[in-house]
């Protein structure tokens, strides 16, 4: 390996840790991209990096498999645990972090009012209800939500979608694959907006 590809092999690796905090626990160099796994409060993901210019390509929560045979409650007990103790329709569950810990954000609404609610996927408590005004944005937007703003830019066939939690409220990254060709949509989870379109 040349001085130029050390140099590149450690920017990405301090970039990567910068960015989204964490440890790096597993660092390949594949020739023109970088595989890496990545442990943080308690998570691990899967992620790919362009060598030339350290975008990424890929990026996959891989321990939610194994959390929720071991662990989690199922999203049906989470429903009922919702019923119980709010009127209103549930919208979408999302399963994420928050303080460190693993949990079901809930989306809830009904005639005047809207709530975003926390609820520890193993234990089923109740930790968080924020109200939300009908025109505000600050709620995660779902899986499906992130899909749709994807498959309007490009016609095709979705291979992977998967979310990650970040400061300015977490990003979904979806991989479309067309004609031959694949790209992958970074879409803000609270605003919506397209952040980047990579072509893989």
């Amino acid at each position: 390996m040349s001085n130029k590809d050390k140099k590149s092999t450690i920017e990405v690796y301090k970039n990567i840790e910068t960015m989204y905090g964490g440890e790096i626990t597993s660092f390949e160099n594949n020739g023109g991209q970088y595989a890496m796994e990545l442990s943080k409060n308690g998570a691990v993901y899967h992620i790919e990096v362009r060598a030339k210019d350290g975008k990424i390509l890929h990026m996959k929560r891989t321990d939610l498999g194994r959390l929720k045979k071991r662990d989690l409650l199922s999203k049906e007990k989470i429903n009922r645990i919702i019923r119980k103790n709010y009127d209103g329709n549930i919208v979408s569950e999302l399963l994420n972090t928050w303080n460190n810990i693993t949990v079901y954000q809930v989306r809830v609404t009904n005639r005047d009012k809207k709530l975003s609610i926390i609820v520890d996927a193993v234990t089923g408590d109740i930790l968080s209800e924020t109200r939300i005004n009908a025109h505000s944005e600050n709620i995660a937007i779902s899986k499906k939500e992130a899909q749709r703003i994807a498959k309007q830019k490009m016609k095709g066939t979705i291979q992977h979608t998967s979310y990650f939690e970040t400061s300015s409220g977490g990003y979904y990254l979806v991989e479309m694959k067309a004609k031959g060709h694949t790209k992958t949509f970074q879409i803000h989870a609270v605003s919506g907006k397209i952040m980047s379109i990579t072509n893989d």
